[in-house]
């Protein structure tokens, strides 16, 4: 009977110590754990900082932050971990008046320290991005895009050290002065800059070399020009574990640089806007990184003569699956070199002057042959 009474209370242990662990891993909250007072005043004031016509911020009421939309906490301690303040990038974004003034902002999101990842894209904020963003030590994914912030970017983001994706792109009036910040931010992994103005930016090319963890880059449209330091920079420190690289829009002049050398994991370019008639060699580029997998080189006066089959080496391109080739000068007769392109699944050959007929490219499955100087619809197939 003793027996059988502990057995009984053994197995009753038991129950109770995988039910609080499992209640445990699956991430279950406490239901007594809610976030600080001090976190929760912080956002209120935040709130009180913004217009916010459209109610995004309606359900931050009561006392639990943890509770209100936009937000995730820690399920154990309540610190609050994410803020999730994307706006609409739909044409309703061109209605609502969503903006912060930055003083206020500084007095009270600072107060997140636990904060992990912070997204305020696509809002019309005014004003400098505040100084206190840099304070945010356990941030890991920090996204200002498309937010109409002004000014300098404050050196402050390089304390950031634990930061792996920041997006600063489509701020127009936002501007760098100087890139030495960037080499604080040794956990990056990826970082979009696109249409921010770097023509004075000192240091312009520490990005390109001092984040060696770098997967993707996207540096579109930044006023950027490479022959200035094209030939004094060790392409052996360039970006070593590169994938995704757009640096289209930019200005290249002379010989091509030999930045893409060592790249051997990069499976994304884009060099739209480029002038391969100049120096530029297409293929020593194509050649010098077979990774590649996706390609873009829209308006980079390509003419047929680029893809002919006599200076391809087609083993360096077995692996490419996307080719934009759009607003250049292909003209006549499709190129053969395309054709042989047996991976290809995406081809966009859009603004060209191709007038002849298409061959049959059975493993396509995108084609774009719009405003070119086809003359007889037949020429223009669709494949079974």
């Amino acid at each position: 009977m003793g027996n059988e009474w502990g057995l009984g209370l053994h197995i009753i242990f038991l129950s109770i110590f995988f039910s609080a662990t499992t209640y445990t891993c699956l991430g279950v909250r406490n239901t007594s754990v809610v976030c600080s007072e001090r976190e929760r005043l912080a956002l209120l004031k935040f709130k009180e900082s913004v217009e916010d016509d459209f109610g995004m911020l309606s359900s931050w009421i009561g006392n639990d932050c943890c509770r209100w939309g936009r937000i995730k906490c820690d399920g154990v301690t309540g610190n609050v971990e994410s803020l999730h303040l994307r706006g609409d990038s739909e044409a309703e974004f061109l209605l609502k008046k969503f903006y912060l003034i930055s003083n206020e902002v500084s007095s009270s999101l600072a107060e997140l320290r636990h904060l992990k990842y912070l997204d305020m894209s696509w809002n019309i904020f005014q004003g400098k991005v505040p100084v206190f963003i840099g304070s945010l030590k356990q941030l890991t994914y920090l996204n200002l895009s498309n937010a109409g912030f002004q000014g300098i970017i404050p050196h402050h983001i390089g304390n950031l050290s634990n930061l792996e994706v920041l997006d600063l792109s489509s701020n127009r009036e936002l501007m760098i002065d100087d890139m030495v910040w960037t080499s604080g931010l040794s956990s990056l992994k990826h970082l979009d800059l696109s249409f921010l103005d770097l023509i004075k930016a000192k240091h312009a090319d520490m990005v390109l070399y001092m984040i060696p963890s770098l997967k993707e880059l996207s540096l579109h449209a930044c006023q950027l020009y490479f022959s200035d330091h094209g030939h004094s920079l060790n392409s052996s420190r360039m970006l070593p574990n590169i994938e995704h690289l757009d640096l289209a829009h930019n200005y290249f002049k002379g010989p091509l640089p030999g930045v893409f050398q060592n790249m051997t994991s990069l499976a994304f370019l884009d060099l739209s806007g480029f002038d391969f008639s100049l120096a530029w060699s297409f293929t020593d580029l194509l050649n010098m990184i077979p990774s590649l997998s996706e390609l873009h080189f829209s308006g980079c006066n390509i003419y047929n003569t680029h893809l002919s089959s006599h200076h391809l080496n087609f083993s360096t391109l077995s692996n490419i699956q996307h080719l934009d080739l759009s607003s250049n000068w292909i003209g006549g007769v499709f190129p053969s070199a395309l054709t042989n392109m047996s991976s290809l699944r995406v081809l966009d050959l859009r603004g060209n002057m191709l007038n002849s007929s298409v061959p049959i490219m059975p493993n396509l499955l995108e084609l774009d042959l719009s405003d070119n100087k086809f003359k007889q619809i037949e020429h223009v197939r669709i494949w079974g």
